[in-house]
């Protein structure tokens, strides 16, 4: 028996010179009636029809399932007591399938026993109401569960926003990541939760400046496609061997390298690994038909300063001091293939066997300074190691 058997279709019930219900003024929202009775079809659907929502009807189970999957509608009235299908096993079926388990569903019943209503919310209702409807009731009823259910999609949709941001975010810090060293990503986080730069720091470090001879000539006269990706895979070459021996690259320079080692060993034995990684590099070059690019190298110990400098739309961590200016100074005077360092990295490198020691002056600098070459090259440019 269903629910209006043995008594007459229920009348929503009106209070006379009460306010009439209204909704917020959106998108109509949609509602599935259903309910085995044309009679209460008929009322729910004139009620909320008069109201501005869109509404369709189902008359049994089978039927509501198959036009919620068709058909996402917002809100689903649902009566419990119907023929071959209850409105619980309706309800349990909406919820197990993905494509409706969202949508909030309201039992209609006259059943009023508090087993009934627990059973209800089991099966995955948000709200149940009692026969005869009351109009007023209904409409606050569906109007709550309506807003709540905008809400949450709302909800979802920012979710689902701020998650795809986030993996934005992180694909963006990951590709930044790869043009800064160390230092350079630790100062950003720093002044990022201080709202203001790191402070700089003098530390003693080994600086390292390596650079390709005669480089312009070569960008003047080759296809610059093919040269820029032979230029990305040298210098892939110089910086893995950086990494690896504990340095960090500061920058590029063009087609240089300014890294900084906060251990003269360890600054050596990358340096010379440079060069033999370079030698190779260059032999694959040549066997390949395209040009070698023979490579400089400069070694300096000494105090620098590690710095955030620019202004507040451009800045950029870098290391500054006289150190720097002469591992530049030092690589442009060593020939092709060479390996110069000063006498502060060969005493803080424990005086390495091999080095040729010889006193030249430095290009912008006041006298001569004692400078080392490491085989295979310890040729210098305008010295004779044996003035040593």
């Amino acid at each position: 028996m269903t629910d209006t058997d043995a008594k007459p279709a229920p009348r929503a019930r009106v209070e006379i010179g009460g306010a009439r219900p209204e909704r917020p003024r959106e998108d109509a929202a949609n509602i599935l009636i259903v309910d085995d009775m044309p009679a209460n079809l008929s009322l729910l659907t004139s009620m909320l029809t008069a109201q501005g929502y869109e509404v369709r009807a189902a008359i049994s189970g089978a039927m509501a399932l198959m036009s919620a999957a068709a058909v996402a509608p917002d809100l689903i009235l649902l009566d419990v007591n119907m023929p071959h299908m209850d409105g619980y096993e309706v309800c349990r079926r909406l919820k197990a399938d993905p494509r409706t388990a969202d949508i909030p569903v309201i039992f209609l019943s006259a059943m009023t026993g508090i087993g009934d209503k627990v059973m209800a919310f089991e099966a995955g209702g948000v709200d149940y109401v009692t026969k005869p409807f009351e109009l007023r009731e209904v409409l606050a009823r569906v109007g709550t569960q309506l807003l709540l259910h905008r809400q949450r999609r709302e909800l979802e949709r920012q979710r689902k926003e701020l998650e795809e941001r986030y993996a934005q975010v992180r694909q963006m810090q990951a590709a930044l990541r790869g043009y800064l060293s160390d230092r350079a990503w630790e100062s950003i986080e720093e002044s990022v939760s201080s709202n203001r730069p790191s402070p700089p720091a003098r530390e003693v470090l080994t600086v390292l400046v390596s650079d390709i001879e005669d480089f312009v000539r070569l960008s003047e006269h080759e296809d610059p496609g093919p040269l820029l990706a032979d230029l990305s895979l040298y210098m892939a070459t110089v910086a893995q061997v950086v990494y690896d021996h504990q340095g960090e690259v500061d920058k590029y320079v063009g087609d240089g390298m300014l890294a900084f080692f906060r251990s003269a060993p360890d600054a050596l034995a990358a340096a010379q690994r440079i060069q033999r990684a370079i030698a190779d590099f260059n032999e694959q070059q040549r066997s390949h038909g395209r040009p070698a690019f023979p490579t400089r190298l400069g070694l300096s110990t000494g105090p620098v300063l590690l710095a955030s400098i620019g202004s507040s739309g451009r800045r950029e961590f870098t290391i500054i001091g006289d150190r720097v200016n002469t591992a530049f100074r030092i690589q442009a005077q060593a020939r092709a293939g060479g390996l110069l360092m000063d006498e502060p990295t060969f005493a803080a490198a424990g005086s390495p066997a091999g080095a040729v020691p010889a006193m030249v002056r430095i290009r912008g600098k006041q006298g001569e300074e004692r400078l080392y070459a490491i085989s295979p090259d310890t040729a210098l440019d305008g010295a004779d190691p044996s003035e040593a």
